[in-house]
């Protein structure tokens, strides 16, 4: 579907006047590689592979403006002053695409999965702003009181949040890639919009968001206290889970595949993606299982190849 493919978030929030002008949108052009530079300032950029050189500038101009003092001479120009607001807001109103849209997970595959979280006490663990997961998940016993999914904010974020007081009753719920419903208020504290409220931070400039050049993803996750403790708490989680289920992973995020690698080398990881014609033959479920192997250094994995992601609804504790 259309709606769900980044190039179609990034052109959404390039189209809106109210995050980005025409002066922002041409020297945002100038930060794409070479052959993918587009003599239009109608057309955005259309992946995150495509944005290395944009992080590398926004990390200059933050670097330049910490050693700035508002009395003396500037080495940035107005522009360059506001880029880095500028980057930020396009990034988050380009995650915040996801959260505008009026589908829903099918019930069919929605209630085995929050049956066998709740019944298993499994970690959940999110790369891409997961509003259709996390709307489904919301009305149900996972999100009931302080019983089963923690994700750290209670009235505002807090590390001691996602302190678990019983492990055979609460787990994690880690958007490790950060999500477009975390802001900071005026007084620096963190916190979590509801999913009606997302469109009130239009314009806002995220740190809480990871929308970049998989080169940059470390640090941009280093800069958000939010995502720092995510990450900290995957570790912790990897550590003490007996099997792995990745559901609709590309395998392209070298951060996370490094982490698989050490602590699931010796685990079941188990791939749930869309079917190919090719997985259909020995040969090519053969192919698929080395490549996964390779990619993430472990030695065991089980794949199920749907014909659709939501057609499957056969978890491990069902085994």
């Amino acid at each position: 579907m259309i709606f769900f493919q980044l190039e179609a978030a990034l052109q959404s929030a390039w189209n809106n006047p109210e995050i980005l002008n025409n002066t922002q949108k041409e020297l945002i052009l100038r930060c794409l590689p070479a052959n993918v530079i587009e003599d239009d300032i109608a057309v955005a950029p259309k992946s995150e592979a495509e944005l290395d050189r944009l992080q590398r500038v926004l990390a200059s101009c933050d670097e330049i403006s910490k050693h700035e003092t508002e009395d003396g001479a500037s080495w940035l120009t107005s522009d360059g002053k506001a880029f880095p607001v500028a980057i930020r807001s396009y990034l988050h109103a380009a995650a915040s695409h996801f959260h505008s849209g009026p589908y829903t997970l099918p019930a069919k595959f929605v209630d085995p999965l929050v049956e066998w979280i709740q019944n298993s006490r499994s970690h959940v663990a999110t790369l891409n702003y997961d509003e259709l997961l996390y709307r489904s998940f919301v009305r149900t016993p996972l999100f009931s009181g302080y019983s089963c999914l923690l994700d750290g904010f209670v009235s505002a974020f807090d590390p001691a949040n996602m302190d678990r007081r019983s492990t055979g009753t609460q787990s994690y719920y880690l958007h490790l890639h950060g999500s477009p419903l975390y802001y900071n208020s005026a007084n620096g504290s963190l916190h979590k919009a509801s999913m009606s409220a997302v469109a009130n931070l239009q314009g806002y400039s995220s740190t809480h968001v990871v929308l970049t050049h998989v080169q940059h993803k470390a640090s941009v996750i280093a800069a958000s206290p939010i995502l720092r403790e995510y990450w900290k708490r995957l570790e912790e989680a990897m550590e003490e889970t007996e099997a792995l289920v990745l559901v609709g992973y590309g395998g392209d995020d070298v951060h996370l595949n490094l982490l698989i690698s050490k602590y699931f080398r010796e685990k079941q990881v188990e791939i749930v993606e869309r079917a190919h014609p090719e997985y259909k033959q020995n040969i090519g479920k053969n192919v698929r299982l080395s490549f996964w192997k390779t990619m993430l250094s472990v030695k065991s994995v089980v794949a199920f190849w749907p014909d659709n992601i939501l057609d499957h609804t056969y978890w491990s504790w069902q085994k």
